[in-house]
């Protein structure tokens, strides 16, 4: 179980690598094209480099903490659990999985929230949205039988569910 449990991890913190980093140096809006009359002009655009940078480095964060880690803890249970048939101990794990998968989304919509983008605001909310999809989802928790279904399962499901913060966080 320790393996699984590593490989969870593992995948979550190479994970970290594609959903989060630094956004591209044009991350201020274009300003408004220049007003015909001479009275008039563009109001400069904000710049909210320095505070998605901080975001993404909390987000960093969050996927190698401890609502990852204990997610992946109850994953190897039921994946254990289901390997020994004891399908009431499997169904617990996998409730507790999804638990914790929910907590993970709250972090991050706590995270995100704080951010001055609104557009970051909105990515991580649909990224929130994605992760608590999965959590009660019974097909996902499906995918895992094996422990060599981790490292392929999650590291697919991981990555849709960060792809809005790509733009922010790459």
């Amino acid at each position: 179980m320790r393996r699984i449990i590593l490989a969870v991890t593992t995948g979550a913190l190479l994970l970290t690598g594609t959903a989060c980093g630094s956004k591209s140096d044009d991350t201020a809006a274009p300003a408004a094209p220049a007003a015909t009359t001479a009275t008039t002009s563009a109001a400069p655009a904000a710049d909210y480099t320095a505070d998605t940078k901080k975001t993404c480095g909390d987000l960093t964060k969050l996927l190698s903490g401890q609502s990852m880690v204990k997610f992946g803890e109850e994953l190897g249970k039921m994946i254990g659990y289901k390997q020994a048939k004891a399908t009431a101990q499997a169904k617990q794990a996998r409730t507790d999985a999804g638990k914790k998968l929910k907590e993970l989304a709250a972090e991050v919509t706590k995270s995100t929230g704080a951010a001055q983008d609104p557009e970051l605001k909105a990515a991580g909310e649909k990224v929130a949205q994605s992760i608590t999809t999965s959590a009660g989802d019974d097909a996902f928790f499906a995918k895992f039988k094996t422990e060599k279904d981790v490292d392929k399962a999650l590291e697919t499901e991981m990555t849709a569910w960060f792809t809005p913060l790509d733009t922010f966080c790459s």
